[in-house]
């Protein structure tokens, strides 16, 4: 009965890796052209808010390769697991969290085998002409059938959160996003990008671009959005460029080097 209730956990665990599973994004973060090799040890952090600490690793220079989420039993999510599709997609920071949702009871039915074995033994005595005869015999008699347990069962259960980001270099530095509608009003114009995020370390951050800066232009040219803005870091990569950038009601310019890295999963 124990080797059957061990039999019956595994299979309540599963054997599948759900960070790999669920995981949405990148196969491979090692084929970026600005892929950094790292020394030393895959770095796990737990959090409780994506947002703020994923934001935080990319200011240090780390881009996002993918994530996975999904809700599972304690048991089915491990740190060997995340530390597999780490290996897997080349990421050298995990963000994990986990949070409990709910808890899981029932009861499962066991079969369990059950065989009965009866023994029998007797004498006879026979009288005959030739004398008295006595004979002894035994004999077996084996009945197979199985007997069904229930099985009680409670799983605790959570949502399981992870994202993985491998060490990148920038070819600027400058996370954008959209511009909002306030700022479309102030600015009396659709077209710019606003500053999220600056990479410390990147050219960007060495000439003093600051996060909220809007980046009206790039060289000769007018940024439309924030797509159009990735395509001007392609056409003048490799040269040192005029931005033209409004900060707080003043107009500025400052000439950066846009670095040679044709991946855009790190600007």
């Amino acid at each position: 009965m124990r080797k059957l209730f061990a039999v019956c956990v595994l299979l309540l665990a599963g054997c599948a890796n759900p960070y790999a599973q669920f995981y949405h994004g990148k196969p491979d973060a090692r084929l970026w052209p600005s892929y950094e090799m790292v020394q030393g040890d895959l770095q796990i952090y737990r959090t409780d808010n994506f947002d703020r600490d994923g934001w935080a690793l990319i200011r240090r220079g780390y881009s996002l390769v993918g994530q996975s989420s999904f809700n599972a039993a304690s048991n089915q999510a491990s740190e060997s697991q995340i530390r597999e599709q780490a290996e897997k997609i080349g990421a050298h920071v995990v963000l994990v969290s986990s949070k409990y949702t709910h808890t899981v009871s029932g009861a499962a039915p066991l079969v369990i085998p059950q065989t009965t074995t009866s023994y029998t033994s007797g004498s006879a005595t026979a009288y005959g002409s030739g004398g008295v005869v006595n004979a002894y015999g035994s004999g077996t008699t084996t009945t197979y059938g199985s007997q069904t347990m229930m099985m009680p069962y409670s799983v605790a259960r959570s949502d399981f959160g992870a994202m993985f980001f491998a060490k990148t270099k920038s070819r600027l530095g400058v996370h954008p996003q959209a511009l909002n509608d306030d700022t479309r009003k102030r600015l009396q114009t659709n077209a710019g990008i606003s500053v999220r995020v600056v990479v410390e370390g990147s050219t960007a951050f060495a000439a003093n671009v600051l996060p909220g800066d809007v980046i009206l232009g790039i060289g000769t040219d007018s940024v439309q959005s924030v797509e159009h803005f990735y395509k001007l870091l392609d056409k003048y990569q490799g040269q040192t460029t005029l931005f033209k950038i409004e900060r707080d009601g003043k107009y500025i310019g400052k000439n950066i080097e846009i670095r040679s890295y044709s991946n855009k999963a790190s600007q």
